[in-house]
């Protein structure tokens, strides 16, 4: 059976949580074959680290884009195990963030006028 780390170029990571909030897991996708390629307890940078550990410096190289929200940890773990890889964020969370934008420049606009009693 072939390595479901092989001839990765596009990963997605974002992490969840579950039993009620309480407990996180990291899971990182391969864009391309459209499938969940690695999970792991916990989140962050050295959780994130575990799986790029797991990779050969080749199956590294190969990754071109990885997406996921907008966490620092992300970016730092990119930085220092793929350098040749652009970060991008995902479009889950494009949709989230812009899908209350409309309504906050409403709420926050300040009245272009007073009435003088």
């Amino acid at each position: 059976m072939p390595s479901p780390f092989g001839g990765l170029t596009s990963i997605g990571v974002d992490e969840t949580s579950y039993r009620k909030g309480h407990t996180c897991i990291t899971v990182v996708v391969d864009h391309e074959r459209h499938r969940a390629i690695w999970a792991h307890d916990g989140y962050g940078r050295d959780v994130f680290g575990l799986f790029f550990q797991t990779l050969t410096p080749e199956q590294r190289a190969s990754i071109r884009v990885v997406a996921g929200d907008g966490a620092r940890w992300i970016d730092s773990c990119v930085h220092a195990w793929c350098p040749n890889a652009e970060r991008a964020p995902d479009g889950f969370h494009i949709v989230s963030w812009t899908s209350g934008a409309p309504d906050n420049p409403r709420k926050q606009q300040k009245p272009l006028f007073c009435a003088i009693p």
